[in-house]
């Protein structure tokens, strides 16, 4: 409620679930890594400039000319706390990405050279029957093909949510 131009009356409410600190969260670290993160990102963005196909709050998918900068970013990496890492050799086992289309934040999918499919797409959990309609294939013509129409399809079994950290 205004009061007058110069005094404002709010009232809130606490929320118990809200209100209560936990002894085992620090904000102060939490905020530290997530700026010192994104400071790595911005750095890398600045070493491989045009060489970005993706970044992300914690990823960076480039391309690899085999140029001074490129092997600049091969120095960065390690398995120490804060070094990057190469997650298709760690996670997928492959070597390097033959495809990659990106229509957006967090919705990306790419052919690797062991032929394994990888795709994020927000708000999406990724089980075998979404995988089979949200194709590579499908991604490219979306993005690549302005006047196409497509239809929609239905389906019966997709959660869309955040995923639960438990």
């Amino acid at each position: 409620m205004i009061l007058d131009e110069n005094i404002v009356l709010t009232e809130y409410k606490e929320k118990e679930e809200y209100s209560k600190p936990n002894p085992s969260v620090n904000v102060y670290i939490a905020l530290f890594t997530t700026a010192h993160a994104r400071l790595k990102l911005y750095e890398l963005l600045d070493i491989l400039q045009e060489r970005v196909l993706y970044m992300d709050t914690d990823s960076c998918i480039y391309n690899d000319d085999g140029s001074e900068a490129c092997k600049k970013v091969e120095n960065m990496m390690g398995s120490k706390l804060g070094d990057l890492t190469d997650e298709i050799v760690s996670k997928h086992n492959a070597n390097y990405i033959k495809q990659f289309i990106s229509a957006g934040p967090k919705d990306y999918s790419m052919k690797l050279d062991t032929e394994k499919l990888v795709s994020c797409c927000k708000g999406f959990r990724l089980n075998a029957e979404v995988e089979e309609k949200i194709t590579l294939d499908k991604k490219i013509k979306i993005v690549t093909d302005e006047n196409e129409k497509y239809e929609t399809v239905k389906y019966d079994n997709i959660k869309i949510g955040k995923r639960s950290s438990t």
